[in-house]
C-alpha cells in the first residue's frame, strides 16, 4: 500500500516509498521560485547585521590568507544583474592564473559603476568548495564587490563592509535551498556565514570565521 499521496505535485498518483526517493528531486524543484532581490535590498538587508562589518584599518593588517579548501580550481558565476555566465579556471595545481582571476573579479564587479577590485583569493577558494559539494553547476551571484561610492549611496547602509574590501559575496545554488548551503558553509569554518531564509541567499566572505542568520519576517525596502 502507498504510503505517500501528493495529488498536488503527482497528478493524482500515490508515490510508493521508493518512487518517493526517486522523484524527490523533480519533485522539489517544483517549490515556490527564490524572490527577487536587487543589490540595493541586499544591502538594506546586511545592514542591521553588525557581523558582515569590520573595521577598516583592521582589516587592511589582517587580509585572508589563500589556503586550498579542496575545490577543483574552476569556477562558473552566473551574474543575475547581468545575466552574464562565466567560466574560469583560477587556480592550476598549486599556481593562481591571474587571467582566470581577472575573469572572475570582473564577474563580481560593482554594479553600481562597473568598477572591479581584486577579490580576496580566500572567497574564491569558499565559494569553490560550495560549488563543487553541490555538484558543480555554478553560483548565481546576487552581490559581489562593492565601492565606498556606491555604498554610501544606500540609505542606512554601515561604512565598512566586507563587501567594499572584496571579501564578500552573496549567492545561491541553483536546485538547493539557501539553508543547505549555509548549513554546508557554517561546517567548513573559514569565513563568515550569514543565512537569509527570507530573501533565499547567503553571504559568503573571508572574514573570521561565524555564522548569523537574518531575523524571521526581515524585509528589504522596495
Amino acid at each position: 500500500m502507498p504510503l505517500f499521496c501528493l495529488p498536488a505535485l503527482a497528478g493524482e498518483t500515490s508515490l510508493t516509498p521508493d518512487e518517493l526517493l526517486k522523484d524527490l528531486p523533480a519533485l522539489l524543484e517544483k517549490g515556490p521560485p527564490a524572490p527577487q532581490v536587487s543589490e540595493v535590498q541586499l544591502v538594506q538587508l546586511e545592514e542591521e547585521d553588525p557581523q558582515t562589518y569590520v573595521m577598516l584599518s583592521y582589516a587592511k593588517t589582517h587580509p585572508p590568507r589563500a589556503l586550498n579548501l579542496g575545490g577543483d580550481g574552476r569556477l562558473t558565476l552566473y551574474r543575475q544583474s547581468t545575466g552574464e555566465r562565466v567560466s574560469a579556471v583560477y587556480r592550476r595545481k598549486n599556481r593562481y592564473d591571474r587571467r582566470g582571476l581577472s575573469k572572475l573579479d570582473r564577474a563580481l564587479r560593482c554594479v553600481a559603476d562597473g568598477k572591479s577590485a581584486e577579490m580576496a583569493l580566500k572567497l574564491y577558494e569558499i565559494l569553490d568548495a560550495v560549488e563543487d559539494k553541490f555538484g558543480g553547476g555554478g553560483l548565481i551571484i546576487l552581490s559581489g564587490y562593492r565601492t565606498p561610492a556606491y555604498n554610501k549611496y544606500v540609505p542606512g547602509s554601515a561604512k565598512w563592509s566586507l563587501h567594499m574590501l572584496g571579501w564578500a559575496s552573496d549567492i545561491r545554488v541553483p536546485g538547493h535551498s539557501a539553508a543547505q548551503v549555509a548549513a554546508f558553509a557554517s561546517r567548513m569554518k573559514q569565513g563568515g556565514v550569514g543565512y537569509y531564509p527570507d530573501a533565499s541567499f547567503v553571504h559568503l566572505d573571508a572574514g573570521t570565521p561565524r555564522y548569523w542568520k537574518a531575523r524571521a519576517g526581515r524585509k528589504a525596502a522596495r
